[in-house]
């Protein structure tokens, strides 16, 4: 008997997260929103974005980009308190794909020498403190950018009727063609060279080109000592050191 009220229990909170689920993502707000990103050294690889947007969901590849967007709110920035017009998720992908002999160090919004970047200027993903919460737009590699801005919403879809009310209000916000001439967010692509390991930031005055680099005379191994001529995820031995990469 206990059994049963439980299994029911459960059934009736689950039909009651679905209706809530429904509820937000009918009365979900839109925004026109513009994006730059920008290889911070050029040459060294290209970059690309997606977005939501089914009339953009991918900019093309190059070495700066910009990307404006008809993007709907998908939940609530839970490191934000109430009331502060950055609240909510506009995500958008970030992508990068570096030359040979570079990697991808991350993306910042800060533009710096490449001697002068540090851990703490890069750009972390701002659903870590969201139950986990990811964007399927961006499963594929790239960091999740909360694109959000302090302006007015476009459009809502509660405003509208019908099952196509998302749409319709995606719609009525693009057709507003309202996106500020300047980029909401400008975001820096970090490529270095292979080996190049970023100080913390922070307390550590340390600049980049006074730690290890991979070099052509770098001597790189696993830590099952098999030497190695590119680094990937992991951690290796470089000259000695152990890094993770």
């Amino acid at each position: 008997m206990q059994k049963v009220y439980f299994s029911s229990v459960r059934r009736m909170v689950a039909a009651m997260a679905l209706c809530v689920v429904a509820m937000s993502a009918q009365a979900t707000p839109y925004k026109n929103i513009h994006v730059q990103l920008v290889a911070n050294e050029t040459g060294r690889g290209v970059v690309y974005m997606k977005t939501e947007d089914p009339s953009n969901q991918q900019t093309r590849k190059a070495e700066s980009i910009t990307l404006k967007a008809t993007i709907g709110e998908n939940g609530n920035d839970l490191t934000r308190e109430d009331g502060d017009p950055l609240r909510g998720f506009y995500q958008v992908g970030l992508f990068g794909e570096p030359e040979d002999g570079y990697v991808l160090a991350g993306f910042s919004l800060v533009k710096k020498a490449d001697n002068e970047y540090t851990q703490a200027d890069l750009l972390v993903a701002p659903t870590s403190d969201s139950n986990g919460w990811t964007d399927p737009y961006v499963a594929d590699g790239g960091l999740v950018f909360n694109a959000n801005c302090p302006r007015d919403v476009d459009a809502k879809a509660d405003d509208f009727q019908g099952d196509d009310a998302a749409d319709q209000a995606r719609e009525a916000a693009r057709a507003k063609d309202n996106w500020n001439v300047e980029p909401d967010h400008v975001i820096y692509a970090v490529f270095l060279p292979e080996g190049t390991v970023l100080p913390e930031g922070g307390d550590n005055p340390d600049k980049i080109n006074n730690v290890v680099r991979q070099t052509s005379k770098a001597q790189v191994f696993t830590l099952s000592g098999q030497k190695v001529s590119a680094m990937r995820k992991g951690i290796y031995i470089v000259n000695g050191k152990k890094i993770i990469r």
